[in-house]
């Protein structure tokens, strides 16, 4: 890796786009102060990432932008372009080659790049800190530089060593990393604030939650009666727009037919009216108003010829002009004019004698001085050829020398690019054969990872899924033990029945109710039979009943009723009329639609079954009148009752039912008994589960620890092929770019080997000709005719001067003369041309004579042509207005039959806009009633008419009716219910070693709950299977109004706090788990710290180790005879440990590096420094003016470190100093042109780059 070039436009002096190109070894940059040396350094670390303006030599980041000279103005941005060769991928980046690029505005906005995309400057920094470049830029040493090494601090001389070493990017990461950590110990304290207050809310919204549970199974009832209602109303609607749209697609045909014939006679009416718009007759009538009009203007034009005629004929001639010049005046002049001119050739000939006589005089001395100026043209040629010839010997000569060594160096460019190449084939040989008898991890950990994952994704899930299932059991047992309690709390009533009861006497053997099981859905039927005596108490005897009356009577205990459990006792057959039992039938009659009660009795004493007897059950009201009627005509005597299963009870005289019947005890008993049969097989099913997700739990823990070795095992197994690959990588590309640079220098070796010979020949061919030339005579110079000739030059020169004044004073007298003479002749010829000008008019006159008589003598036949065109043009006109007429007449009767059918089609469109009103306003009705159904129910159509349609039934109990069905519903979603007081914070106490979480027992059968009354659908009830009825508008209305009735005896109520405590609890499951994931969260940041420490320990003591043994190898070498070291401030905290620098000089105590010299300050900078280097070598190097405080034998001492550095890094260096040029493989020159802008030229190996 090494840098190939450096781009600057815009930065600093360096105003116009400047390139260095950079090749492995030393580069020199030199110049005068001021030229813009130091920039260049300037650049590479602003390119870089440099961020602080003092360090790049101004007041603030704008001052890298050119800001103009006297001659040219400010830029407004600044741009530098760094090209790195990475053909030994030293940078983790997938390029040979890469290009970092940074653009500064004048507005302060940066940009930044890598290979032309897009970055950020952490991007930058994170490139460039993996080979050793980091944002202190100890790579470049600038001004000044070495001594602010030597004044650092122990901790910033350490900050030198972890940029080499490549820590400061970990120390980066630690510090977002503690970022993150301060500010989620913030948000925990939030959470746990926030839980808190949630706990507290729970217990008193839940009591609230309770009140309105209570009111949840009549509001379903009333949700399912509006439910059905507005789906009727739906259905209703829908048929009559179904209709509407049948009769409206009806009428749209016909008024599609009727459109199409109003269209068609459109389009005739339109074609007839283009037609009578037409160009035929348009063009007819132009023709004849054309001529119309041309014959008018012949007209015209034959009377104005003859007025033309009329007044030529008529005008006269003016009199002629008098002449006041005679032609001998001007003759006079001329002559005049003559004889001075006359003159003038003489004077002129004797000037042009004298002229002559100069010119040859002149011509004699300018050949003599063109001779001179030969002789002199031959003597410079004869020099310039020699100077050309000994330029071009010693041109030729530097060639051959500079290929010779170019070939010399190229031969050991091949050389050692060949060794280079056949190295690094040969390690990456080496490599690849420790490869494959290495052991590297296989594939099959990556699978295992992802095994052990899915079975501990599958085992959480198990977890969860056995959670749910004991919550859900949970609240169910919950659910159950309040319903048993409520139950008991109803069967468990405060009577005279009671208090024998709890008494205990003997013959009284309890409640007759408890006594008596029956067939399931008989229960309402039944107990309606038993009327008072369901509560009664059932006694052995007639004599144990008397005596419970009389105890009840004198104890003032109340009413007390009691049945008597033998059948045939005396009591019963004293009871009995004789003419009834004479009247008896001998079994229970059989009718049709009615059922003897003595049939669904499973078990019950004798007197229960005598007493019900002649009782029996009918389906429904009308069934039971009907067997009413049957069973007065069975027994005659009457003493029958009929029930239904509501429980109407229908006697020979009476009848009582309707709503508001409270349920029997024997329901009640049956309910208890159904209760606590399920609570206990409940019970069962949690005390399964609970140990289930027990081993769940211990399963799941298990596989997180296997899945943890594996991740960790695979981690490692990643890292060392990632490490393999990293290095296999590298020496590939090593390998094949040293194969490269051998094949480019043995190209080059090629090309230079060709033209030796070349250069050789050039050499001696200049030689000759140089040897040649220098063998021919100078030629000889002579002047010594020129001053004779001079004289002669002068004397003629003075008399053509004499002769041209005479000349000239003749020629001005003639010009006068001749001035005169043209007046005169002039004011001769205009008189003349007067005249003339007379004679052309004339002339003129008689030509527009001719011309208007030949005009008026060819008109008549124009005219009698244009005659009967016009009237050939008035025929075709005329039968163009005829056929306009007849296309009139047609176009009429179009209009009247297209307005009779859009009349029909206007008709029939306000009968098609009728009906689309009509459907408008239903589908208005329809959306109305939508938005009633989504608003008040939450239903859309397509729902609410599948499920509460008029064609579906409506589900009741077993001969009952829907009120009951709802209300058994809403009792049961009471009953589940915990109590309020005690319910919370029982489960708060079987969650606090789980979670943490309060939630109340019955959650999910509530949301359960509300989902089944959400789609209108009854949960099935313990009571058995339902049975449907009919739709019926008015049955449904009427259930309606008394379901909303019921819900508003109930008083005021908290709706929203059912959802309200359901959200407040999530929310509280939600805060904890949120805890839990900060708190692993936390733990997981303070592990990533730990590693991270012990990562940056472990790579800086290995760098500090380095360092310490480098800095001991170069010291004595910059100091001979002298010692030197490094050593920590503080060996046991590696992290923030400071380096101390301890050197002493030959023949010097002196050990404080104030004390040192300021050529010895800064060799010892320069040893730390190099020390830095050889221990963590970075692919290029940057020194500024580094040797100039240095003498003599300091500075060769520091080339002979530079010499060491050139091996392994890439250096460039700005200096004054010749030693340092000469070990240069190339130089760049830096000079400051007048106009205040950088020039850069190169050379490399004496050649012009």
């Amino acid at each position: 890796m090494h840098l190939k070039s450096l781009t600057l436009r815009g930065f600093k002096s360096f105003a116009q786009p400047t390139t260095f190109q950079f090749e492995p070894g030393v580069t020199a940059i030199v110049g005068p102060n001021g030229s813009g040396k130091s920039n260049v350094v300037d650049a590479l670390a602003w390119v870089m990432g440099e961020q602080g303006a003092k360090t790049l030599r101004g007041g603030k980041m704008e001052d890298v932008i050119f800001a103009g000279t006297s001659t040219r103005g400010p830029l407004g941005r600044a741009e530098v372009r760094l090209t790195i060769d990475n053909s030994d991928g030293a940078l983790p980046i997938e390029y040979t080659e890469v290009t970092i690029s940074r653009i500064l505005f004048r507005n302060g906005s940066s940009e930044y790049a890598i290979n032309g995309e897009s970055c950020r400057l952490l991007d930058v920094q994170e490139l460039l800190s993996d080979s050793g470049l980091g944002r202190e830029m100890h790579v470049i040493v600038g001004q000044g530089q070495l001594d602010t090494v030597l004044r650092a601090t122990p901790e910033d001389r350490r900050g030198f060593i972890e940029e080499a070493a490549g820590i400061l990017k970990h120390r980066r990461r630690k510090e977002r990393t503690l970022r993150k950590l301060d500010a989620m110990e913030t948000n925990l304290t939030r959470l746990n604030d926030l839980a808190g207050e949630i706990r507290r809310q729970l217990k008193p919204l839940g009591r609230q939650a309770e009140v309105a549970r209570q009111a949840q199974g009549i509001a379903a009832e009333v949700r399912d009666a509006k439910a059905r209602l507005l789906a009727d109303d739906v259905t209703r609607l829908r048929t009559e727009l179904a209709s509407l749209a049948k009769d409206e697609s009806e009428r749209h045909s016909e008024r599609i037919v009727l459109q199409e014939q109003v269209e068609q006679k459109q389009l005739r009416i339109e074609r007839l009216e283009h037609e009578q718009q037409g160009d035929e007759l348009d063009a007819a009538r132009r023709v004849t108003f054309a001529l119309e009009s041309s014959q008018s203007k012949l007209r015209g034009l034959f009377a104005q010829a003859q007025q033309r005629l009329t007044f030529l004929a008529t005008q006269s001639e003016a009199p002629d002009q008098v002449s006041l010049t005679s032609r001998s005046a001007v003759d006079e002049a001329r002559e005049e004019a003559h004889e001075l001119a006359g003159l003038i050739p003489e004077r002129e000939d004797a000037w042009r004698a004298a002229e002559q006589a100069t010119r040859r005089a002149q011509q004699s001395l300018d050949a003599v001085d063109e001779h001179i100026q030969e002789q002199a043209e031959l003597v410079s040629k004869h020099d310039l050829e020699l100077s050309a010839l000994r330029g071009r010997v010693d041109a030729a000569e530097q060639k051959r020398t500079t290929i010779a060594a170019e070939l010399e160096r190229r031969t050991q460019a091949v050389e050692q690019a060949e060794t280079r190449a056949a190295a690094a084939q040969a390690e990456l040989t080496a490599f690849e054969a420790e490869s494959e008898s290495a052991e590297l991890p296989e594939g099959g950990l990556d699978g295992a990872y992802r095994a052990a994952q899915e079975r501990e994704t599958a085992a959480d899930a198990g977890v969860d899924e056995l959670r749910g299932t004991l919550h859900a059991l949970e609240q169910e047992a919950a659910g159950l033990e309040a319903r048993v309690s409520a139950l008991a709390r109803s069967l468990d009533q405060r009577d005279a029945s009671g208090a024998l009861l709890a008494e205990s006497q003997p013959g009284i053997m309890g409640r007759v109710a408890d006594h008596v099981r029956v067939r399931e859905g008989y229960e309402a039927a039944v107990g309606a039979a038993l009327g008072q005596f369901a509560d009664a108490l059932l006694v052995d005897t007639a004599e144990i009943a008397g005596s419970a009356v009389e105890d009840a009577r004198d104890r003032d205990l109340g009413r007390l009723r009691a049945v008597i459990a033998r059948a045939g006792s005396a009591l019963e057959d004293a009871g009995r009329a004789p003419a009834d039992a004479a009247k008896a039938p001998k079994a229970a009659p059989v009718i049709d639609g009615l059922v003897a009660v003595a049939d669904v009795l499973l078990d019950a004493p004798a007197g229960v079954r005598g007493l019900l007897a002649r009782s029996f059950v009918a389906r429904d009201t009308a069934a039971a009148v009907r067997g009413a009627a049957e069973l007065a005509r069975a027994f005659a005597g009457g003493g029958f009752t009929v029930v239904t299963a509501e429980g109407d009870v229908l006697t020979e005289h009476t009848l009582s039912g309707g709503s508001g019947l409270a349920p029997s005890r024997i329901e009640l008993t049956a309910d208890l008994t159904e209760a606590r049969r399920r609570m206990a097989e409940v019970e069962t099913e949690v005390a399964t589960a609970a140990a289930a997700l027990a081993e769940q739990r211990e399963l799941v823990a298990r596989l997180k620890a296997e899945s943890r070795a594996a991740y960790a095992e695979l981690r490692e197994a990643d890292a060392r092929l990632a490490e393999h690959a990293r290095r296999r990588q590298q020496l590939v590309v090593r390998a094949e770019a040293t194969r490269s640079e051998a094949e480019r220098a043995a190209t080059a070796l090629a090309g230079v080997s060709g033209s030796e010979d070349e250069a050789t020949e050039q050499a001696a061919s200049a030689v000759r000709a140089f040897q040649e030339a220098e063998s021919k005579p100078r030629p000889i110079l002579d002047a010594s005719q020129r001053d004779g000739l001079l004289a002669e030059v002068d004397q003629a020169r003075s008399l053509e001067i004499e002769a041209r004044l005479a000349f000239e004073t003749a020629k001005e007298r003639a010009r006068a003369a001749e001035s005169r003479s043209v007046a005169v002749a002039e004011q001769f010829e205009a008189e003349r041309r007067a005249a003339e000008e007379a004679a052309r008019r004339a002339v003129l006159r008689a030509r527009q004579v001719a011309r208007a008589e030949r005009v008026a003598a060819a008109l008549p036949d124009i005219l009698d042509a244009c005659d009967r065109s016009l009237s050939e043009a008035r025929t075709q006109q005329q039968a163009a207005e005829q056929e306009r007429a007849r296309n009139s007449q047609e176009l009429t009767l179009l209009r009247s039959e297209e307005s009779e059918v859009r009349t029909r089609l206007q008709s029939l469109t306000e009968l098609v806009h009728g009906a689309e009103l009509k459907s408008y306003e239903r589908k208005l009705q329809l959306s109305s009633l939508l938005e009633r159904a989504g608003n008040e129910l939450g239903l859309v159509e397509d729902v609410l008419v599948a499920e509460y349609g008029p064609d579906n039934g409506i589900p009741v109990e077993r001969d009952g009716d829907p009120s009951q069905a709802q209300s058994e519903n809403g009792a049961t979603s009471s009953s589940v219910s915990p109590d309020p007081g005690n319910g919370v914070g029982t489960l708060e106490e079987q969650l606090a070693a789980e979670l943490g979480l309060t939630e109340p027992a019955s959650g999910d059968d509530d949301a359960a709950g509300e989902h089944a009354q959400a789609d209108g659908v009854p949960a099935p009830t313990e009571t058995g299977a339902r049975q449907t009825i009919p739709f019926v508008r008015a049955e449904q209305e009427r259930r309606l109004a008394k379901a909303e009735r019921r819900l508003s005896e109930l008083g005021r109520i908290n709706p929203l706090a059912l959802e309200e405590f359901a959200a407040l609890e999530q929310r509280h499951k939600f805060l904890v788990e949120q805890l839990g994931d900060l708190t692993k969260t936390r733990a997981d940041l303070r592990q990533i710290i730990e590693e991270l420490d012990e990562h940056m320990q472990g790579i800086f003591a290995a760098a500090f180790e380095d360092t310490r043994a480098a800095f001991a190898e170069v010291f004595p070498i910059l100091f001979p005879g002298g010692t030197g070291e490094i050593a920590l401030t503080n060996p046991d905290e590696l992290l923030t440990t400071g380096i101390e620098i301890s050197v002493r000089p030959a023949g010097k105590k002196v050990e404080r590096l104030s004390l040192l010299s300021g050529g010895e300050r800064s060799l010892a900078a320069v040893a730390l420094l190099v020390a830095i280097f050889q221990a963590r070598p970075s692919p290029f190097y940057i020194m500024d003016e580094v040797e100039a405080a240095l003498d003599d034998a300091n500075l060769g001492r520091l080339l002979h470190v530079f010499e060491r550095l050139r091996e392994t890094s890439q250096l460039i260096v700005i200096t004054h100093q010749k030693r340092t040029m000469e070990i240069a493989d190339a130089l760049y020159g830096v000079s400051m042109r007048r106009d205040g802008i950088s020039a850069v030229v190169g050379q490399r190996l004496g050649a012009e780059a």
